[in-house]
């Protein structure tokens, strides 16, 4: 059944708690997207004994069907409930029939569901970007036992090394008026490495940096902004920006000062992120 957007927001964030749904499925994702690029939504829903199975989250261009977010986020798929996948794709290829619709474009599906089928429509696979990502361990000593002796000594040195010469302070951002001010501070440090190099930059565009702004916003609300920060003499000088849902953390893109890159604080700030995901007990850290 076709849904419209706003009318599913109740069993959509219903379905996004589910562990599989990653934050680039969720609702909050989803609806700062559409008001920013000026999409329409296209939901069709699944019921399997009066109940709604499942959702299948995308926008319709001439006939080819693409998820909401195609174009910058890191996963994305449908959202169904445990147990009910094969029932959801079966229901969805029966909604889909009669349709005028000549593609499904599942780009940004996870490995996992690759062998998924949708009946009457011909699959073809193509690898795309590869997002690493670590099973993390029970403890900080753990991962650090697991690192090339090499590595690991490099992080302890320059970890010392940054803390002898300067006042440094490492923070998850955890008040919701600290969350543009950090965001932009990323964005700057970001594009300004990119430019050096004669390239645009993930943010090359006032749309782009807007939506960023407005999503991080709601889904730190939400609790699935996850927003890492070093600050050097009082200004900030690094920051991850990730999200964090079911135990995972999502690494999704980051911006450092290039005053301090002999100093490698990438890299500091990224093992203090790992460190944190591990003492909360998250289970994958994903890259």
């Amino acid at each position: 059944m076709k849904e419209h957007f706003s009318d599913i927001k109740h069993i959509w964030e219903e379905l996004e708690k589910f562990e599989d749904i990653t934050p680039f499925s969720t609702y909050t994702w989803a609806d700062n997207w559409l008001k920013i690029w000026r999409k329409t939504a296209y939901i069709l829903s699944v019921k399997v004994s009066g109940t709604i199975a499942g959702l299948a989250p995308f926008i319709d261009t001439m006939g080819k069907l693409r998820f909401i977010g195609y174009n910058n986020s890191d996963y994305l798929g449908f959202l169904f409930r445990p147990g009910h996948e094969q029932d959801f794709l079966e229901g969805l290829a029966d909604e889909l029939a009669g349709k005028n619709i000549t593609l499904l474009d599942l780009e940004h599906m996870p490995e996992k569901f690759r062998d998924i089928k949708i009946n009457r429509y011909e699959k073809s696979c193509f690898m795309q970007d590869v997002c690493p990502y670590i099973t993390l361990p029970d403890s900080w000593d753990a991962y650090k036992a697991g690192l090339n002796k090499r590595f690991r000594k490099n992080i302890e040195y320059y970890w010392r090394r940054v803390n002898r010469d300067f006042n440094i302070k490492y923070e998850v951002v955890n008040k919701e008026q600290d969350v543009k001010p950090t965001l932009l501070r990323m964005v700057e440090l970001h594009q300004k490495r990119w430019r050096s190099k004669r390239l645009p930059g993930a943010f090359y565009s006032k749309k782009i940096i807007q939506f960023h702004l407005n999503a991080a916003v709601d889904l730190f609300i939400k609790g699935y902004l996850d927003l890492h920060r070093l600050i050097i003499n009082e200004e900030i000088a690094a920051v991850l920006y990730c999200f964090h849902k079911n135990r995972s953390t999502y690494y999704y893109i980051g911006g450092f000062d290039d005053a301090y890159k002999n100093m490698s604080i990438g890299v500091l700030l990224t093992s203090a992120a790992i460190k944190t995901s591990i003492e909360r007990k998250d289970n994958i850290f994903d890259f």
